[in-house]
């Protein structure tokens, strides 16, 4: 009898428990519009773990998961759970589908190197607000739309698009996507990936003086000289006057034609939002005060490298039987042209010279590389795999913030490969804690650019300051993700 007792305890234990955790249970829409590989990254590890703890979520995106095959957070990798959990991710997400922003023409200008930051930043602007208004034609985003009055007799396209309780939003400039949240009154989060954008960190209210702060389209971040101070504060003082007298206006228009006459402003959605989520680490020369709404996250797609998954068994292979050390490359931008090509042959013959067997990550714009070196070359390469291999000691990229984040938590220095000043950033950041060097490849002999690699390889102190460099991200009560799910449920 008692023990009848005590499984009855037990059983009512667990029925309090899910209970709980179902009333808690948050109805979240998640706009992550921008067409770009590298941001939706970013972000598919959060909606996983989201979902993994009961929310139930509509996420509109240009990448949709493949949700049968997990492949984000470290939890979701151990095996035992990600079997007992593999079906909530159907059950859990429903998803929009707008790929089809990839195959519009008006992507292909933003492919283009040397603008300064006016012109990049009215590059951007264009861009995004031609593919947002194309989004909010889709007709699933439209069905989406009119969900909000389905109460009101209409036919919701689903049970969960009638309500929400919170909208999360990518900010990348263009703000069109806030008006869901006035739409369905709910509390908006919007989410930055890299840095924050003028107006954004003032709709917050967080501190923004030109000098102390440069905006991030900025070539420089810190220690300004007189002549960086001038460019930055006259930038700042352009960019409020074409944000919110050009900008704003024809974001509005797209805005009202889509969700009424009543939606309001856009600039005032904005300054209403609940919490900004920032993906860059501080200590990466983005510190700065900022208010309680804002939180600095970074390094929400990565895992420990305990976690690390299982490589292909032809790289696994390769690794084993090449001699230490080899170096990882990753270029984000493309190797065609008169420019790219030469930058490719240079550090392709620097790579044989030095005998260093290498494994290459092309993009879809690569072409194969023709080396008599030891190479591996994928166009699907496991970067986090790869670069926590004992073997490989040197990664050689272009900037991109993903991956020195990932060098960085993989300990592995870099040799940066600068062209544009859309990655220099972090790069500079790289130098700064002497991680690695930067090679201005374009206007450096093949004898430099060796001695560079050959330093970088050999000398002991770019190990030792990446590893100082991975335990200061690192040094914090919270990782990346439990700090962003915490903030997006107290705000649920």
């Amino acid at each position: 009898m008692a023990r009848e007792r005590g499984s009855l305890t037990v059983s009512l234990l667990l029925l309090l428990i899910a209970t709980e955790r179902l009333a808690d249970a948050a109805k979240i829409l998640a706009i992550f519009p921008v067409p770009l590989k590298q941001h939706q990254l970013v972000y598919q590890p959060l909606i996983e773990e989201l979902a993994y703890r009961g929310h139930d979520i509509v996420l509109v995106t240009t990448d949709p998961m493949d949700l049968q095959r997990s492949n984000g957070t470290q939890q979701q990798r151990q095996q035992q759970r990600q079997q007992q959990h593999q079906h909530q991710l159907a059950d859990r997400i429903e998803q929009i589908d707008l790929s089809f922003a990839y195959q519009l023409p008006v992507l292909e200008q933003l492919n283009v190197d040397g603008l300064d930051g006016r012109d990049m930043l009215r590059k951007v602007f264009d861009v995004m607000r031609t593919i947002s208004a194309e989004e909010l034609q889709h007709p699933a985003m439209q069905k989406l739309i009119k969900a909000a009055s389905s109460s009101d007799g209409g036919a919701p396209p689903s049970n969960k698009c009638i309500r929400f309780d919170v909208v999360i939003v990518e900010w990348s400039g263009v703000t069109l996507m806030n008006a869901f949240a006035e739409h369905f009154r709910a509390p908006l989060i919007g989410i930055a990936n890299g840095g924050a954008f003028i107006n954004a960190h003032e709709a917050l209210g967080n501190p923004n003086h030109p000098i102390g702060y440069p905006s991030i389209f900025m070539p420089f971040s810190e220690d300004l000289s007189l002549l960086q101070r001038i460019s930055s504060v006259l930038f700042t003082v352009w960019y409020r006057f074409y944000y919110y007298t050009e900008e704003i206006p024809a974001q509005n228009a797209i805005a009202i034609s889509n969700f009424g006459d009543t939606i309001s402003d856009l600039r005032q959605i904005e300054q209403n939002a609940d919490l900004l989520l920032i993906n860059c680490h501080q200590v990466l020369g983005n510190v700065r005060p900022v208010g309680p709404a804002t939180v600095h996250l970074g390094g929400i797609h990565q895992r420990s490298a305990a976690a690390a998954g299982q490589l292909p068994d032809d790289l696994s292979l390769f690794l084993e039987q090449s001699d230490s050390p080899i170096a990882y490359v990753n270029l984000a931008a493309p190797s065609g042209g008169l420019a790219g090509r030469a930058r490719i042959e240079k550090l392709v013959k620097t790579l044989e010279q030095l005998e260093v067997a290498s494994v290459w990550s092309l993009n879809e714009n690569s072409v194969p590389i023709n080396t008599s070196a030891r190479i591996y070359q994928s166009y699907s390469v496991p970067q986090e795999d790869v670069l926590a291999h004992p073997k490989v000691r040197l990664f050689i990229t272009d900037g991109g913030q993903i991956n020195i984040e990932d060098a960085i938590q993989h300990r592995v220095p870099v040799v940066g490969i600068s062209y544009s000043t859309s990655y220099e950033h972090y790069l500079r950041q790289i130098a700064k804690y002497e991680a690695g060097v930067i090679s201005l490849i374009d206007f450096e002999t093949q004898s430099t650019f060796m001695d560079k690699l050959r330093d970088v390889f050999t000398i002991e102190r770019y190990q030792d300051n990446i590893n100082r460099l991975q335990r200061l991200v690192n040094d914090q009560p919270q990782t990346s993700m439990e700090r962003a799910v915490w903030w997006i449920e107290y705000v649920a």
